[in-house]
């Protein structure tokens, strides 16, 4: 399978058919009201219940203030309820398998190992100390997974999250992560898939200029011997790559450093992603919720055919 690169999506194309088209959800005949109970049950358990909010030591997503708590709780929650969404477009109630990828130190993890404590959760990070103590603490199953998405995930799964992690991949390491995350799905399952789409390219435009930014050009030596204005290579590809082909990425030199490959941050604009999933004709795109995960990164639902 070719992997796009940004160029590659100026050709107007409609990719291969799913059958059948137009297809209504699955829900195996049965009504909407039993999916619908179903689904507020699981919510009414989970708000019943009690989340394990102990933080790990090596966890850097939770800010230790009283605003950065109720945050970091209420990223987890917006995953939920992109999990919610998905039951009731697929009817898919009751998940047996469920990866979540990155897990990081669990921000997500804790709110699912609640919301399905019937499901076999699994778990993979860069980062060995947060997945042992993800592991150690929601008793939940690493698995082992290759950066750099050579290799397939390991299992099926009825349910993928992907937190934001394709927002630091460059065009093909994109294609190529989203394609291992609908290979890994078991018939029927759904992947929740992160990416920072059109609302983050206009917020980082905006955040370059405000802060007196010009984008990276040519000219760059020449401004700094005279002192000029400093200069943004992120505003660069804004207004050329992700400008024209709807996706862009900047490279964050210690980052690569650390994971050993090219890494930093992308845009990936709706219509981009369409076309990497429509080159597959065993997926479907069952919902797009733009800003759907933490009010920030667009939530893509991906169904693969079962």
């Amino acid at each position: 399978m070719l992997l796009p690169s940004p160029r590659d999506v100026r050709r107007p194309r409609t990719g291969q058919a799913l059958l059948p088209v137009h297809a209504p959800p699955s829900w195996g005949g049965e009504s909407t009201t039993a999916v619908l109970e179903r689904c507020l049950g699981r919510w009414r358990r989970y708000e019943a219940g009690r989340v394990d909010m102990t933080v790990s030591p090596h966890d850097d997503m939770l800010v230790d203030t009283p605003e950065g708590r109720a945050h970091y709780r209420g990223v987890g929650l917006s995953a939920l309820r992109l999990a919610t969404e998905a039951m009731l477009l697929t009817g898919r109630t009751e998940p047996r398998r469920i990866l979540d990828l990155p897990c990081g130190g669990g921000r997500v993890t804790r709110h699912l190992v609640t919301f399905f404590p019937e499901a076999e959760v699994f778990v993979a990070d860069l980062d060995a100390r947060k997945v042992a103590d993800v592991v150690a603490q929601f008793d939940v199953t690493e698995i082992a997974s290759s950066k750099d998405f050579s290799q397939p995930l390991p299992g099926a799964y009825d349910l993928i999250f992907v937190g934001s992690l394709v927002t630091h991949f460059d065009a093909g390491l994109f294609a190529r992560a989203v394609n291992a995350m609908i290979d890994a799905l078991a018939p029927g399952g759904v992947l929740i898939l992160t990416s920072a789409g059109r609302n983050w390219a206009a917020l980082a435009g905006v955040q370059d200029r405000d802060a007196g930014l010009v984008p990276l050009r040519w000219w760059r030596a020449a401004l700094s011997l005279v002192g000029g204005k400093k200069v943004s290579d992120r505003l660069r590809v804004l207004e050329s790559d992700y400008a024209r082909h709807g996706f862009a990425y900047t490279e964050v030199r210690s980052w690569t450093r650390l994971y050993g490959q090219s890494y930093g941050g992308s845009f990936a604009a709706p219509s981009w992603l369409m076309r990497v999933v429509e080159e597959r004709p065993d997926a479907q795109v069952i919902g797009l919720k733009e800003r759907g995960f933490d009010n920030l990164l667009d939530a893509t639902l991906i169904q693969r055919a079962g």
